[in-house]
Formats: C-alpha cells, structure tokens, sequence
C-alpha cells in the first residue's frame, strides 16, 4: 500500500460523497491540523513539516463529520449572502450601497455616484462572471466608503469616547475584515471601515469594545464587566449576534 505524505502534496483536494471537495492547504505557521470553512467550502490546513498520512486525516474527517457539516451550512451561508449581483442593496452607515449593472460602463470599469441616499456603484454586466473582477469590485468598494464615510466613523467614535469620559490619543481606520478593532498599548484605536457595514448596535459594540480596552489591555473579567456597562448590559448578546453575522460583501 502506498503512503503519502503532506510534505509532498501541494493544492491536493480529497474528494468526500457527503462534504464535497476538501482542499488541504499547507501552512508554516500552522501548529496543528485545523478546519476552516470558506466560500462554501472546507479547507484543511496542515502545518507544513506535519509526517501523518492521507489515511490519518481521512480518519479525523470522518470522527468530526458532524462538525464539519455544521461548518460547510455554515460557509455555505456566509458565501450565499455576500454574493454581489445587479440591484444588490446594501445598508451602510449612512444610506444604502446600491450595486447596478450598466451596459454603458466599459468593461472592466467601475463608477461610483454618491447622492443624498447612499452611494451607487455602476459596471457591465459581463464583468460579474469573473471572480478577479468581484474581488476588485469588493476591494474598490471598501476604499470608496472609507473616502465617504471615514470621517463620519472616526466622529463616532470620539463622540462616545467624550460621553464615557475617556481620552483619545488618535482613531485610524483598518480595512481588515477578520479583525475589526484593535486598540495599540499606546492608546490609539484602529477600527476596519467594513464596521461601517454593520447595524448601528454592532458598530456600537466594536467601539465600545475598543474603548474599553483602554481601560483593560486584556480580556478578563473586569474588562468584560467594563465593556457590558458601555453597551448598557448587552454584549454577551451583541457578542453572539457578531458571530453569526453575514456580511454582504467579502474580501
């Protein structure tokens, strides 16, 4: 019987009749077998050095089935919802992100109109059949609400800080989807504009959350107990509410 190693595989997929494809992707900075759901997928990420076999990692697939399927509904779902098609609509911070296919936008080539309410991204229909130009489009989009409506979120967050009696050293703004707030030893806040995607009480808890840790450079209990006072008694409930949150675009 042969034996593979992970050392030797590169973009290999293990084909499961009940999970579909399970790409395996080779990781120096991993330290253990994990699984992760993406775009509707499963992906292994196997650190780089790792000796086990294909056998093993079968074996591990099939002893955390139930997992992995609550995984894969739950990718599944994430990637449904933030699919980008004509007429797509989107609440932001301010209005709502329209997106609108335009037979008289050149190929390739995106407009942007801001009006009273929201903003309106124009493109050729062709264009949403190509994945790199999706991708484009969602990078484009988080730059131009970050032109529009960084100051507004930075003004959010000072105009909390000043109710909670706090002192700011300086709000930056991040476009970093898996982290949406950090909160530097020196005082400085950096919050990612994809929080100008949440509803208003999401976006209050990640600024609350960030203020708080101004206060408690940590997650124990007293910062816990700070941050519910900021959300007035609800971040365990805003914090579970974040977790299951789809956002409407991806990057």
């Amino acid at each position: 019987m042969s034996v593979y190693y992970f050392s030797m595989l590169k973009n290999y997929e293990i084909l499961d009749a009940e999970l579909g494809k399970i790409a395996i992707n080779l990781s120096k900075r991993a330290r253990r077998i994990s699984f992760r759901g993406e775009n509707g997928a499963i992906t292994a990420i196997i650190p780089h050095n790792y000796r086990g076999n294909i056998e093993y990692l079968q074996r591990l697939i099939n002893e955390n089935r139930a997992a992995l399927k609550r995984l894969l509904n739950k990718s599944a779902s994430r990637h449904e919802s933030c699919m980008l098609y004509d007429g797509k609509r989107i609440e932001i911070v301010e209005g709502t992100l329209t997106l609108k296919a335009d037979c008289n936008i050149g190929r390739g080539r995106v407009r942007s109109c801001k009006g009273r309410d929201g903003i309106t991204f124009l493109f050729h229909p062709d264009d949403l059949l190509s994945t790199s130009f999706q991708q484009g489009l969602v990078r484009y989009i988080m730059r131009t609400l970050t032109t529009h409506y960084g100051a507004t979120l930075r003004q959010m967050i000072y105009e909390q800080a000043t109710q909670l009696g706090i002192e700011l050293k300086d709000v930056r703004l991040g476009r970093g989807q898996r982290i949406l707030g950090h909160c530097s030893r020196s005082g400085i806040i950096t919050v990612s504009s994809f929080v100008l995607l949440l509803p208003h009480h999401l976006r209050q808890y990640i600024i609350n959350h960030e203020l708080a840790h101004l206060t408690h450079f940590n997650h124990s209990p007293a910062f816990h107990t700070l941050c519910n006072e900021y959300c007035q008694g609800n971040e365990a409930a805003w914090v579970k509410e974040l977790r299951n949150f789809h956002f409407p675009i991806s990057l």
